[in-house]
């Protein structure tokens, strides 16, 4: 993958930089209509789409106060062929974040959480562990990312994975969490997030989901972006992992218990170009004022600054909820989001009021074709010179980075293969439950032959990594892991997975 990420990504110097985003393009916003919109637009991602990077896409496109274009292209489900459409169900991940910043500065602004006060004010007689006692640490810190905590991995593996949590016991795990090394500086996590939402669950008496319901979505009218995931699966983009030849549907590891504050909808194309016409037009949508233009001024001000590149756009500020950067010297608020099997782009231009949607089922090669594709629909909106030729030349190096990236997909699948899948212990040694106070239980079982690995709702296969060093190679969290069993005499077996120690229940 590092190809594709190298090929669309790119350094410049801070003075180029400052340089960039003095002046002012002389491209002017595309007024042709819609018809020609949709036609060029369809002819484009159709012809990208030949490029088979990702099994399914939804796009959006809105400009001014009116939703321009909206597309679904290749399929929810490799296996059922279900067409994608506009109204088709995404998991977004960590677009969720962009929600939950807005809900947060809604209620600062009706008097019902101070963003300026301590969260401890908010947490029922919680308090830091030692090294972080002393610290004042506001909800706007915490949805700035600079609030000075250490990522918890016990708190994101139970919150984004297992779903094996309760409040109580996220707060329990905080009380122990270190201080971060980057001080307080900006350190983009979902730690804040999950915290906020905790904050409205425990102080709010209300589940943050119901919260975000009733202050976002109702209001409006994205009755398709839930936190909940539908029992009827047929209008669902399922994930899918890339092959050397193509994808294969993975098991769909999101429910309820894991949908957090962090990353916790699904939702269509058509909802999101609702939320980015807010986001354009201050608070108005379809004439009617549905928030007040403070608010989202609010989420839209640089709160805190940073100084990151993603693909071709250049990251300088955090709002609440939002990354601001530039594309090609523009400014462009935006919140992606990405988990295994999904990728999601959402973004706008205020200067130029234009916004775009795109989602994907697949997030390995998906996610750099997602961004291709979002970059094309400004640079034709933008009616920027030259995008024809540019194009094809991106198409035809994008098609050699996506078979090059392919081959190292065969090249690591083929080097797995010929590791020996001879266990170094009799099987009974691994199959078993195993706790860590901290990250919960994990159970490994034994079905058709095969070990299996589970731990909530994250669950993947097991396959031997290293037989001399009893290294085991597991996927809970949707990238290859290692867990090393240690089977000592009249001892209980264990193992440690990321640094902790897990030991077979008796």
């Amino acid at each position: 993958m590092k190809l594709l990420k190298d090929f669309f990504s790119y350094d410049i110097p801070k003075t180029a930089y400052m340089f960039l985003v003095s002046i002012s393009l002389s491209c002017t916003t595309f007024s042709q209509p819609k018809d020609v919109i949709n036609k060029d637009l369809t002819n484009f991602i159709n012809r990208a789409f030949e490029l088979e990077l990702t099994p399914g896409m939804a796009v959006g496109v809105v400009r001014d106060n009116q939703i321009i274009y909206t597309a679904g292209f290749g399929v929810t489900d490799i296996t059922t062929k279900n067409h994608v459409t506009p109204e088709t169900l995404f998991y977004i991940a960590s677009t969720t974040k962009s929600f939950t910043g807005f809900a947060a500065a809604m209620l600062d602004y009706e008097g019902i959480l101070d963003l300026d006060a301590p969260f401890t004010k908010y947490s029922h007689g919680f308090e830091f562990n030692t090294s972080l006692k002393d610290s004042v640490i506001t909800l706007r810190d915490l949805l700035t990312h600079t609030h000075g905590i250490e990522e918890s991995f016990p708190i994101i593996f139970r919150t984004a994975y297992t779903g094996e949590f309760t409040d109580q016991l996220l707060l329990d795990l905080l009380e122990n969490t270190p201080p971060s090394e980057n001080g307080r500086a900006f350190k983009y996590g979902n730690l804040g997030y999950n915290i906020t939402g905790l904050v409205m669950d425990e102080y709010l008496g209300e589940r943050w989901q119901d919260i975000l319901d009733e202050n976002v979505f109702t209001p409006l009218g994205m009755n398709n972006t839930t936190a909940f995931i539908p029992t009827n699966t047929n209008n669902l983009a399922m994930p899918h992992k890339a092959l050397s030849d193509g994808f294969q549907k993975t098991d769909y590891v999101k429910s309820e218990a894991n949908m957090h504050a962090a990353g916790g909808h699904v939702t269509t194309v058509n909802d999101l170009c609702k939320w980015l016409l807010v986001q354009l037009n201050n608070g108005n949508l379809n004439g009617e004022q549905i928030f007040p233009a403070s608010i989202v001024q609010e989420t839209h001000k640089i709160q805190t600054m940073q100084d990151r590149n993603y693909s071709k756009i250049h990251r300088h500020g955090w709002g609440l909820g939002w990354d601001i950067g530039t594309y090609d010297g523009d400014t462009l608020i935006h919140r992606f989001g990405g988990f295994a099997g999904f990728h999601s782009h959402v973004s706008f231009m205020p200067n130029h009021e234009i916004g775009v949607v795109v989602l994907v089922n697949n997030g390995s090669l998906g996610s750099y074709f997602a961004e291709m594709i979002a970059q094309y629909i400004y640079d034709y909106m933008l009616n920027k010179p030259g995008i024809v030729e540019k194009y094809d030349e991106i198409l035809t190096s994008f098609k050699l980075q996506a078979e090059k990236a392919r081959t190292r997909i065969a090249a690591d699948c083929a080097k797995r293969a010929e590791r020996s899948q001879v266990f170094p212990l009799p099987i009974e040694n691994y199959i078993g439950e195993f706790t860590n106070p901290e990250l919960g239980k994990i159970t490994i079982t034994l079905i058709d032959g095969k070990l299996k690995i589970k731990a909530g709702i994250a669950r993947s296969d097991v396959q031997v990594y290293d037989a001399e060093k009893n290294q085991l190679r597991v996927e809970l969290t949707g990238g290859g892991e290692v867990i090393t069993f240690v089977c000592e005499e009249n001892q209980s077996p264990k193992f440690i997975y990321n640094s902790f120690e897990f030991v077979k229940s008796e």
